[in-house]
């Protein structure tokens, strides 16, 4: 028996994934030829202010503040997985170091704290895009408290106020544009549920006029980070003119041979 119903309403492109030194981006297939988009949270951290990040990694050091990602970052991998795996009805492997304790437990406090009000999964992990600007994955799309919704699962070391976090409501109108732009959705709902190490829970949510603002937020990123990326390939290109061989700095038909390593 499953927690949660899965309906398979919406055929998802599989988009193969591209990290390069300057970010990273989805290879998207669009009619014949195959285009290379940049991904939301590669946009929103190259237009993003990051004065207090580095004034935090002055406070703690390079190697503490280093450290410090890295472990939260497999912590929330291993959340993910529980949560992910959870919603598709798939087995679980054992934990086998205290980090994926940690963050199987995380991800078990959160399924308990909300998932009984997932009456719906269309996909987990679902891969997204925009046609010509920009592509990514979302942890959830389905039904949520009786709304089509953008699900995004966050852990954090403590709880957020609304204010500190509206990067994270940007990536939620991403992904909600792009499954409507797609799928012919019209998903005005948003939600961010997120669990501490403490155990502590919050849910956020966002919709109509606000939601609205969020992807108007959005798309000025979008323009924003295009901007930056043509002003830094002019230079390059005044610099030493590109040859036959495209760079990461390109936005169209995408060419690569012997090129970065592409990765599922």
């Amino acid at each position: 028996m499953q927690l949660v119903p899965i309906r398979r309403k919406y055929k998802y492109q599989k988009l193969d994934r591209i990290d390069f030194e300057t970010g990273r981006k989805y290879v998207v297939e669009e009619g014949e030829s195959s285009i290379a988009l940049p991904s939301v949270t590669t946009i929103l951290d190259g237009t993003k202010d990051k004065s207090f990040l580095q004034a935090w990694e002055q406070k703690v050091g390079q190697e503490a503040a280093e450290r410090i990602r890295n472990d939260a970052a497999t912590v929330g991998t291993h959340m993910h997985n529980v949560v992910e795996r959870l919603l598709l009805n798939r087995p679980l492997d054992p934990p086998r170091t205290w980090l994926q304790v940690k963050g199987y437990r995380m991800g078990y406090t959160l399924v308990e704290a909300f998932f009984q009000d997932v009456q719906e999964v269309w996909g987990s992990e679902v891969p997204l895009y925009y046609p010509q600007r920009y592509a990514g994955t979302t942890d959830f799309g389905g039904v949520y408290k009786g709304h089509p919704s953008i699900l995004d699962f966050k852990q954090t070391n403590r709880m957020k106020k609304r204010e500190w976090i509206e990067d994270y409501f940007l990536q939620l109108a991403a992904y909600a544009m792009a499954h409507n732009k797609v799928h012919g959705t019209a998903i005005d709902y948003g939600v961010i549920l997120m669990v501490a190490q403490n155990g502590e829970v919050q849910e956020f949510t966002t919709c109509g006029r606000e939601f609205q603002s969020y992807q108007d937020t959005w798309m000025r990123r979008v323009a924003e980070y295009e901007k930056k990326r043509a002003a830094d390939k002019a230079a390059l290109e005044a610099v030493e003119p590109l040859g036959e061989e495209r760079t990461d700095l390109d936005g169209g038909e995408l060419f690569l041979p012997g090129g970065p390593h592409v990765v599922d």
